[in-house]
């Protein structure tokens, strides 16, 4: 099974009181990306793909401002987060500003498997053995 985005191989990750920041790859083609998620809870990520860095950049005089405040506005209210209050807003905003270099710097995603050991499960009730090789990615 494959997903589009899984948090659980992310390149790094960084908590900022209720919202947590991943850098990690987002689709078939595994380009880098921003998760903002609720730290305390589960809940519907705002991502923002290596792509659309620019988009975000305080400095590039083209932000789609309007755009960035809508995103997040949806980002806040799909997770039932304060959505009515400016400083939320600008909580997700500076997260996502202060990690825009690490976006660009982040790695390609490892591919590479090396097996680091084998588990052997026996059903004692009907006596079959399944064998599976954990792997690590590097």
């Amino acid at each position: 099974m494959q997903y589009d985005l899984d948090l659980t191989q992310s390149a790094f990750e960084k908590s900022r009181g209720d919202l947590t920041l991943y850098g990690c790859w987002f689709g078939r083609r595994l380009r880098p990306c921003l998760a903002v998620l609720p730290t305390y809870r589960q809940g519907t990520p705002l991502v923002i793909l290596l792509d659309d860095a620019w988009k975000w950049n305080p400095d590039d005089p083209d932000v789609d401002i309007a755009g960035n405040a809508s995103l997040v506005m949806q980002f806040l209210m799909v997770n039932g987060m304060d959505f009515s209050n400016p400083m939320t807003h600008m909580r997700v905003i500076s997260l996502v500003h202060d990690h825009l270099g690490d976006l660009i710097r982040m790695p390609v995603k490892p591919l590479n498997t090396v097996v680091v050991a084998d588990a052997i499960r026996t059903d004692h009730d009907t006596g079959k053995t399944t064998h599976q090789e954990i792997i690590q990615r590097v």
